[in-house]
């Protein structure tokens, strides 16, 4: 997409397509999932930097390209330049463009990832191991990787490459034009994303769990309550045989979990 894309504003055109912008403006929308307004934007500021760049920087130029038909106009001073002269996109200002443009879509991208996995604090993710570097592991969660140090991993597991891993997203910040994104498996938050996952009553809403405390790694316990006087929450929770509560204690690297029943009287 951007190498086509960028053929828009390469050296050997006088002038941008509108047709070809419009394309190139839902392709980039489709593929990247960004807003086009701000690929709009992005492209007005690349012919912008560039035609200042020939004109000079001190220049007064307005750039607008219309969001229907793709038109791109030039003023200089007020007046508009005539689209055969716009043959200022010489070798250097082209690449001058072209930087611009790759620098507001990774910007546009990275603010993209960061609302979708901001949305995603405290929920759980699954992912594969791909690098294990001095305790540290990155997880590939498909768009982007996260890092989960060994101060969030559970005390005595081992984690190998290769191996699909459950965390919770604990913290999502911006760094250049990246984002980050810090993973847990010894919040607390993990065991209560793991019961609405395996325990179809808690993910309804028919059981709640209350309450929750944990020690990574050795113990954790939660109190459930159930709105409904017929629902053994506790029984629920556990499975016949313990079917439900294995899951989650395999998943927990071996972890002990009680499950006893909230009491709102202290």
């Amino acid at each position: 997409v951007f190498r086509r894309s960028l053929l828009l504003i390469s050296p050997h055109r006088s002038a941008m397509n509108p047709s070809e912008v419009l394309r190139m403006v839902e392709a980039i929308h489709r593929v990247k999932h960004i807003d086009k307004e701000i690929l709009f934007e992005g492209l007005e500021l690349a012919v912008l930097s560039a035609a200042r760049k020939h004109y000079g920087e001190e220049e007064e130029i307005v750039v607008v390209i219309d969001r229907a038909e793709g038109q791109t106009s030039v003023s200089l001073r007020g007046v508009e330049i005539p689209p055969e002269e716009l043959e200022f996109l010489g070798r250097i200002s082209a690449q001058t463009a072209k930087q611009v443009m790759i620098q507001r879509i990774k910007e546009a991208e990275r603010d993209s990832l960061f609302d979708e996995y901001e949305e995603q604090r405290s929920q759980m993710v699954n992912g594969v191991i791909t690098r294990v570097d001095h305790g540290v592991v990155t997880v590939n969660l498909g768009k982007i990787e996260g890092l989960l140090p060994r101060s969030e991993q559970i005390p005595g597991e081992v984690l190998k490459v290769s191996e699909r891993v459950r965390c919770v997203v604990l913290e999502v910040r911006k760094q250049g034009v990246k984002v980050r994104i810090i993973l847990s498996r010894s919040h607390p938050e993990l065991v209560r994303r793991l019961f609405e996952v395996e325990i179809p009553e808690v993910a309804e809403g028919l059981i709640q769990v209350r309450s929750l405390a944990r020690e990574a790694g050795y113990r954790s316990k939660i109190a459930v309550s159930s709105f409904d006087n017929s629902i053994d929450c506790v029984g629920a929770c556990v499975g016949v045989r313990g079917s439900r509560i294995k899951s989650i204690v395999d998943e927990l690297a071996g972890e002990r979990i009680d499950i006893v029943r909230w009491n709102d009287s202290l």
